[in-house]
């Protein structure tokens, strides 16, 4: 587009000077109308370009998440290793390479071994209209740093801590020792995966357009959607090697932990987040938090709780200032987090992602699938996490597990 911009812009100038050299002061009739034509052009291509630029700044990783990685593999975010999404183009050509392309009524049903369709709930001419799927939440895996492997596990160096100090010693004495007992384990790359069919007529194939574009591009993503939550859920509380999980910022028992008591007159937990920050910063990561996870309903009350002057304690005009940060920490808020657990943590100490597979998805059959004109999506990836410094992670515990009720509100309003 900027190159079409230059060479409207060099005719427009070319017309210009050429009117100019002939002796014409002002443009009429031919040369008027396209001299119009050429800003009007130059007006559309400037807008577009603009927006362009707005939408590659817009999905650029942040600047903290640049050039992490291992042995020469960086990446911005452990999210990229895994990206969500693919065309329609790729999933036409994976159903054109399996050479199949039979036709079946779409039924709202089930069938063995199970499919969902809508057929019969479609009324003639059905404009392109997504059907309302469930909403699923941000994903852990793009705030944090990741690795990808060329094999099933990765072994890597948990530090606990670090014992002894330096000291001032006098001439042939013997210096101090510091001792660092590291442990090295193995992180086991963990398939998450699931799958769906859909009708032949639902999809089309063999270059025919599916009877329902619109329901299909949303069972798709809601295949892949499917899969971030259960990614989100191992990711945080995964159980270990032990339990065929993921590592879950929580399965390692050396984490630090600060129990919240909800302290100051008015029973209010801010004081408490700011105990979990100084325990990281204090403890034996120096960990400087980056990044708060909690559960909707304890992020809710947190917001909601007010001084003896009914102000809120996150904001003085919520409805205004920044209400996503507690101390300048961002939230990061999932149903996959426990409620009255938050998980304080900084991103470029405690460890990583791990990404063996990223997510995909691939077109095939399912026993009787092809008789019954059945496309079956399965979406897929295999990936683990490793704690290396557990100290950089914190486990509050404590805070409040249920959203402000409507009772609770107008008592707030009263006061």
């Amino acid at each position: 587009m900027e190159a079409r911009r230059d060479q409207i812009r060099q005719q427009a100038t070319d017309l210009l000077e050429h009117r100019q050299a002939a002796g014409i002061e002002e443009l009429d009739g031919p040369d008027a109308t396209r001299f119009r034509a050429m800003k009007s052009d130059l007006r559309d291509l400037n807008r577009d370009i603009k927006e362009y630029r707005e939408d590659l700044r817009r999905s650029q990783v942040p600047e903290r998440f640049q050039n992490l990685g291992l042995r020469g593999r960086p990446v911005n975010s452990a999210g990229r290793l895994s990206p969500l999404g693919y065309s329609d183009e790729q999933l036409r050509r994976a159903y054109d390479a399996i050479g199949r392309g039979e036709t079946a009524v779409l039924q709202m049903e089930q069938r063995d071994p199970g499919f969902t369709g809508v057929g019969g709930l479609i009324p003639p001419d059905l404009g392109p209209i997504l059907p309302v799927f469930p909403r699923h939440e941000s994903r852990l895996l793009d705030r944090l740093p990741g690795v990808g492997i060329d094999v099933p596990q990765i072994a890597y160096i948990e530090l606990v801590a670090t014992t002894g100090s330096a000291a001032i010693v006098a001439e042939g004495a013997a210096k101090p020792e510091l001792l660092m007992p590291a442990d090295q384990k193995v992180a086991t790359a963990r398939k998450i995966a699931c799958h769906v069919g859909i009708s032949y007529e639902a999809f089309g194939g063999g270059g025919a357009t599916g009877d329902y574009p619109a329901f299909v591009s949303a069972v798709q993503a809601e295949l892949l959607r499917t899969v971030v939550d259960t990614e989100n859920a191992q990711l945080y509380a995964g159980t270990g090697e032990g339990n065929n999980q993921v590592n879950g910022l929580l399965s390692s028992p050396n984490i630090l932990t600060f129990a919240a008591t909800g302290s100051g007159t008015n029973a209010q937990h801010w004081t408490d987040l700011l105990g979990a920050i100084s325990t990281l910063r204090t403890g034996p990561a120096l960990a400087e938090p980056d990044l708060l996870l909690l559960h909707p309903n304890t992020w809710q009350a947190l917001r909601a709780e007010q001084d003896l002057y009914g102000r809120f304690y996150v904001a003085a005009d919520p409805s205004t200032d920044q209400v996503e940060q507690a101390w300048g920490v961002p939230v990061l808020q999932s149903v996959a987090f426990t409620a009255g657990v938050g998980v304080l943590f900084d991103t470029s100490l405690y460890g990583r992602a791990v990404i063996r597979e990223p997510l995909v998805t691939r077109i095939g059959y399912s026993g009787t699938d092809f008789t019954q004109n059945i496309i079956r999506f399965v979406s897929e990836e295999r990936l683990t996490q490793t704690i290396e410094r557990p100290q950089a992670i914190c486990k509050i515990t404590g805070l409040p597990t249920a959203a402000p009720s409507l009772a609770e509100t107008k008592s707030t309003a009263k006061r």
